[in-house]
């Protein structure tokens, strides 16, 4: 089996966090916020940056190994039981692999809207924060069942419908629901 990306990695996760907060400060963000939930397993990061006459607010989740994922991991491969300096080793390694697989997810995406082949809008949509406090991809998901491809959630069909803000017309450059926060708001 290949070796998974940053799997052994011994860069702390605190040093990734502040390559991560230098790359989205380099690339204009306003603010950056970063929440760990330990009792959800969870590492939340949002930014807000500008973009010609708007601001976005995107929020990233990384879902940690979870304690009983942390326990099967260290089973010992030669006697199929518990090892405890393996346990420990896991336990100290929580978070660096994600936080490593972020930042080259996020230095990826950065280059390719700079160099103009995607926009960062539309790179950047599933993760967009709308004035319910929910992403565009948590909104989304779920009524993707009865898509080709999609996984079904609910079985339904017609969920699978487009949502949409509102039906009235947009002007030009007008939000579809996506916050536009001052910069202290995140």
């Amino acid at each position: 089996m290949p070796r998974r990306f940053a799997e052994h990695t011994e860069v702390p996760v605190g040093k990734s966090r502040a390559e991560i907060d230098e790359l989205l400060r380099a690339w204009g963000c306003d603010a950056i916020r970063w929440t760990d939930s330990y009792a959800t397993g969870q590492v939340t990061v949002e930014f807000v940056w500008r973009r010609e006459e708007a601001s976005y607010h995107a929020r990233f989740s990384l879902r940690l190994p979870s304690e009983e994922e942390l326990r099967a991991e260290a089973i010992d491969g030669r006697t199929r039981r518990p090892s405890a300096s393996k346990y420990e080793k896991a336990r100290a390694a929580l978070g660096r692999r994600e936080h490593r697989l972020l930042l080259l997810w996020l230095r990826a995406a950065l280059n390719v809207v700079d160099e103009g082949i995607i926009p960062a809008e539309a790179l950047f949509l599933p993760f967009l924060v709308a004035r319910n406090g929910r992403t565009v991809a948590e909104t989304a998901l779920p009524r993707l069942t009865g898509c080709s491809g999609c996984p079904s959630e609910r079985g339904r069909a017609a969920d699978a419908r487009p949502v949409l803000a509102s039906s009235r017309a947009r002007r030009p450059g007008e939000s579809i629901g996506c916050s536009r926060l001052p910069a202290r708001a995140v």
